[in-house]
């Protein structure tokens, strides 16, 4: 109860600094790697049941509205629906557009940029621009610098 609490607090408090929420999510439970370098914006959820499934890696954005989920239906939906724990990697660098829902358990590899509005539901491989709903792959990112 205290984490959902937590959680709620950092992502529903308006002009909190990106950071200030990024160790707010950490404090509730969400395996943040490094608060102080990792931005979020508001009303991001994390899932609330269990947010140590989730990971974020060092450097990364995840912009408003985002919704990220640690279980998942599943099952025969005509008859029963069953709910599994599954584990969220984002990995360091990326940057997620706003509202973006994740909703199975993947990985997101490093550098990789998710475009507003997706809905991701597999992998992601690094350095690679996805959107849509369903995410497909847009094109592979060039270098930097």
């Amino acid at each position: 109860m205290v984490r959902k609490l937590i959680l709620h607090i950092g992502s529903k408090t308006p002009f909190l600094k990106m950071e200030t929420r990024a160790k707010i999510a950490k404090n509730g439970g969400v395996q943040i790697l490094n608060p102080r370098n990792t931005k979020i914006g508001y009303e991001v959820f994390f899932d609330d049941l269990n947010p140590q499934d989730i990971t974020v890696g060092d450097g990364t954005i995840i912009t408003s509205g985002t919704k990220i989920l640690s279980h998942f239906a599943s099952g025969d939906y005509k008859d029963y629906i069953f709910m599994e724990r599954g584990t969220v990697k984002i990995g360091s660098n990326v940057f997620i557009g706003m509202n973006v829902v994740i909703a199975k358990p993947l990985e997101i590899g490093d550098g990789a940029i998710i475009g507003a509005n997706s809905v991701v539901i597999c992998d992601i491989p690094e350095n690679q621009i996805w959107g849509g709903n369903p995410a497909k792959f847009i094109k592979n990112r060039g270098r930097m610098g």
